[in-house]
């Protein structure tokens, strides 16, 4: 059966015929042509830029149809609506500040586009006005439930406050377009828009909860995004829905004719017939997206409802439209050579049933919050996110907006393959697999805490054991299981806010393997480690992984999880491997930290380090496998020398050496070792850089698009934190 082609161009029109020289002008309507076809059908799209105002929904009539660039050009989906007819600001409000007087130009909102909270320019992102950030002055006692990270209900009211020193909020006469910034624990940040203020007793409330207290671990502090009173430099802008207003200091002389404010989050959507609540669903099938650009969409904004929904600590919503392309009920689907770029929100979403997409090939950089996100089922016995690849992509500046957007991120999905994907500039983590953390199953009632919305209880229910260990009862419902995460390349990233890592796992099932991934110069020192096994997490295995030159720890280390033949070399001085742990952790005992290379050119080095230490029942270096080890110092190798010596005095480490490993040539990073050394003779297996990164077939316009850096400007002091008292929690 032959394949039907179509053709689309920013210069057709609808009522022509769709073929090459007489081509569609909307996406809509090549739809609906193809879906005539008795067969496949492929919509070639023309060069030029698609602006939609609604989202294009494929589904199950849309079998077999691939929406391609036509050969050697660049089609753009952009919702982006033009303002236009800017008049420079010839009486500014007082609140201006004096540098912008005589620099700022306005213009109407166009009819019909609401409020927005992103605006661009062309390729670029323009920035928000924002104030100088404030701490709150006043903490307040906060009830919690035993050992959740959450409210109880009738302190709900707390996560909204905000006692700020004199001057910082005002009632401003738009209040309702302000929106605050805040870090209310380290790991996660919120933007959340004011409700009222309280001039007089300095006092605030958000019009939606935050994730935590906003005082509770706030070190960064607060800002205030979206008030004229702050509008102080080149690029910045404000949006006045009360007046109908856009305010702009422009780079230039004036606004160009590229400022454009998003109307959608969610461009294309891939889906299916879902059954929320029952067991199965009828997914779109063999779809293909190819070649095609997506840019200017807009950020998420929380609603009312958002509390509970939230997957790990807020970092994204379940089952929402956010990303620019989003797939909710779909198998055998293929995104191919697309980029995803300047943006307000996540690029791809992969939302409750898919199966085998592939997401190949693709360039994905300047999104306003996550790259990829894998979001499944909550906890129960419907696991239907799984068996997905994301392979071959260039990923970098996430998390621009919201901090901590990570490069690629796996909640409650399984069996996928996560390999060769070159990750840099990220906000926060370049890959965290994640679910339910136990804790959150354990007050069943409670309805606030973080994805506890999510949780199928009436399928949990029926099908728990009895009895018993809660990792053993809850592991089958939490489907974050076997997937394989290889040959990644990954620097410069947790580059905004800290706690974490680079490659992350923490209240995933068993069964995940970390292995042949390169993770090199990051730079920050407000993270635990390169890698790590977070809380609730067992059964994951880190393996033939080499970590060199970072400001942080090497691999952090809780719960049953092992740790063998890796490369660690020239990381934070304060702990290579930190054992750290989470309560009840005694089944721990005997996890493997074995063949494993531990090199340190300076002078001191702490090669163990306990860390974060929640439990009576902590495993340390003690209570493992660990064996056939190589440390070295080579500043002062004494310092090698007495770790083994400690260790072995604790009965491990009974064949581990303090010797030169005799890499080839590290300090241009190659990894490989000479003959004779001895981490061979341990049994060491050399490990494969050749594999890692990019393959060759990654498309090369994308490669010329690319801003390498692996931080050269960067002074690596490794661990001599500058700023400790900041980051205490570390």
């Amino acid at each position: 059966m032959m394949n039907q082609e179509f053709y689309v161009s920013p210069s057709g029109d609808d009522a022509n015929v769709g073929s090459e020289k007489s081509p569609f002008a909307t996406l809509v309507r090549a739809q609906d042509a193809a879906r005539e076809v008795d067969g496949a059908a492929t919509v070639y799209l023309r060069d030029g830029t698609y602006t939609l105002t609604e989202t294009l929904v494929l589904g199950l009539e849309d079998v077999g149809i691939t929406y391609e660039a036509y050969p050697g050009e660049t089609p753009v989906l952009s919702s982006g609506i033009s303002i236009t007819d800017w008049q420079k600001l010839d009486n500014p409000p007082d609140a201006l500040p004096s540098e912008a007087k005589g620099q700022v130009w306005v213009a109407d909102i166009p009819e019909g586009l609401g409020r927005f909270v992103t605006l661009f320019d062309g390729d670029k992102r323009l920035k928000r006005a924002r104030s100088e950030p404030f701490l709150p002055v006043k903490e307040y006692e906060y009830e919690r439930a035993a050992s959740q990270n959450v409210a109880r209900e009738e302190d709900r009211h707390m996560l909204r406050r905000i006692d700020f020193p004199e001057g910082a909020l005002k009632n401003w006469s738009n209040l309702e377009d302000v929106e605050v910034l805040v870090t209310p624990v380290p790991w996660t940040v919120n933007i959340l828009p004011l409700e009222k203020v309280d001039e007089v007793g300095k006092v605030a409330w958000t019009a939606r909860e935050a994730t935590a207290p906003m005082w509770a671990k706030n070190k960064f502090g607060i800002w205030v995004e979206n008030v004229i009173d702050f509008l102080s430099e080149p690029g910045e802008w404000v949006v006045d829905t009360q007046a109908g207003k856009v305010y702009l200091w422009p780079e230039g002389d004036k606004p160009g004719d590229g400022i454009v404010a998003p109307c959608l989050k969610e461009f294309v959507r891939v889906e299916g017939e879902v059954d929320y609540d029952g067991p199965e669903d009828v997914p779109a099938r063999n779809i293909t997206l190819r070649g095609i650009t997506f840019t200017h969409g807009e950020r998420d904004v929380w609603d009312e409802n958002h509390k509970g929904w939230g997957i790990q600590h807020d970092w994204e919503m379940f089952d929402r439209g956010t990303g620019l392309l989003r797939f909710r009920g779909a198998e055998n689907c293929l995104v191919e050579r697309c980029r995803f770029t300047n943006s307000g929100g996540t690029a791809i979403r992969l939302d409750l049933h898919c199966q085998r997409i592939c997401i190949e090939k693709n360039l994905i950089d300047y999104m306003g919050a996550l790259g990829i996100l894998l979001c499944g089922y909550g906890p129960g016995t419907k696991d239907m996110n799984k068996n997905n690849e994301i392979v071959n992509n260039l990923i970098h500046h996430c998390g621009e907006v919201i901090w901590h957007g990570h490069a690629i991120f796996l909640w409650q999905s399984g069996s996928n393959r996560i390999a060769n994907n070159l990750i840099h500039h990220s906000a926060r983590k370049a890959i965290g697999l994640c679910g339910v953390r136990i804790t959150i199953f354990e007050n069943r009632e409670h309805e606030f805490d973080e994805a506890v919305k999510t949780i199928r209880w009436d399928e949990i229910d029926a099908a728990i054991a009895p009895d018993g260990d809660n990792f053993d009862r809850f592991m089958p419902f939490l489907h974050a299981r076997d997937n394989v995460v290889e040959d990644n390349e990954v620097y410069r990233v947790l580059e905004k806010i800290g706690d974490g890592s680079a490659i992350n796992v923490s209240g995933a099932a068993e069964g995940n393997i970390l292995r042949r991934n390169y993770a090199h110069h990051i730079a920050v020192h407000t993270a635990s480690s390169v890698m790590r096994v977070d809380d609730w997490q067992r059964g994951t295995t880190f393996v033939d992984n080499v970590i060199y030159m970072c400001n942080l720890g090497g691999i952090t280390r809780k719960n049953f999880n092992h740790i063998e033949n890796n490369i660690m070399a020239d990381v934070r001085v304060e702990g290579y491997l930190r054992f750290a742990s989470y309560p009840d952790e005694k089944e721990a005992y005997g996890s493997k930290v074995q063949r494993n290379i531990f090199y340190e050119s300076g002078g001191d080095v702490t090669y163990y380090k306990p860390a974060y230490l929640a439990s009576p029942d902590v495993t340390l270096p003690q209570h493992c496998k660990a064996d056939h080890n190589v440390f070295y110092c080579a500043g002062d190798p004494s310092y090698s020398e007495n770790h083994i010596a400690e260790m072995q005095k604790e009965g491990i480490e009974q064949n581990s050496v303090s010797a030169d490993p005799l890499f080839v040539d590290l300090a241009n990073g190659n990894f490989s070792l000479k003959a004779d050394s001895p981490a061979l003779k341990l049994g060491f297996k050399p490990i494969d850089m050749n594999a890692i990164g990019l393959r060759d077939d990654f498309p090369e316009h994308f490669l010329a698009l690319d801003e390498p850096d692996d931080g050269a400007e960067v002074e690596w002091d490794r661990g001599r934190n500058p700023n400790k008292e900041a980051y205490a929690w570390w």
